[in-house]
């Protein structure tokens, strides 16, 4: 009997599902993985403030549960896994051919601190893992304190960005010139905060994609 070193390493390291924490192959279960609405990355949506977003899975019931554990409930390796089982159920990659570098959101240094990571980068580690594509230093694209989402009114939320609120830092980024990347977030809603760092990348001569591990559609 053949036993790879894959086989090994499940019986030893299983792995437990993002959202249920059954013991399975894979970081989301085949219950769970039933229950979330998947979409393909190839198709684009329109929202309030961004137009062209790209997006992994839909903002409801079991994606809406984890994220909001991983980001409020101080259980961030649900979000890591989450993220991992997404990634790996990508299909259609070709889109990523001519994308030149990962960009993640940058989060808010206060509330990044805070939580110890940026969801954001979680997300886009993995997409860079499965995309082969390199992922830009974290300093690349930086971002000064705004107030959280939650705190603002829908119409707030579409307003509230200033020109200055992002930064490029371009020598951390090579030649920006013709080069196009991904901007990878966590979540979208209006669009907004995806609309003002999609500007500021552009102003700085990069051309952008955006890709978001879930959208309320």
């Amino acid at each position: 009997m053949h036993i790879t070193v894959d086989t090994l390493a499940d019986f030893f390291f299983p792995c437990q599902c993002s959202h249920c924490d059954a013991w399975d192959q894979t970081w989301l279960c085949p219950a769970c993985t039933a229950k979330v609405a998947f979409l393909q990355p190839s198709a684009t949506h329109d929202i309030r403030s961004f137009i062209g977003l790209r997006a992994l899975t839909q903002y409801s019931g079991i994606v809406k549960d984890i994220l909001h554990r991983a980001k409020y409930e101080d259980q961030p390796w649900r979000l890591t896994r989450f993220a991992s089982a997404v990634a790996g159920h990508l299909s259609d990659t070709e889109w990523l051919d001519s994308i030149d570098v990962v960009i993640p959101m940058p989060g808010d240094p206060w509330r990044t601190w805070k939580r110890g990571y940026n969801p954001a980068r979680v997300i886009a580690n993995e997409v860079s893992r499965v995309s082969h594509r390199p992922l830009a230093h974290p300093r690349a694209f930086t971002r000064t304190g705004s107030k959280p989402q939650q705190s603002l009114t829908m119409e707030e939320r579409s307003s509230r960005y200033e020109s200055n609120v992002f930064t490029v830092n371009k020598h951390l980024l090579g030649s920006s010139q013709q080069k196009k990347c991904l901007l990878i977030d966590d979540i979208a809603t209006t669009g907004a905060t995806l609309k003002a760092a999609s500007d500021a990348l552009v102003a700085s001569g990069l051309s952008v994609e955006a890709l978001v591990l879930s959208v309320g559609l």
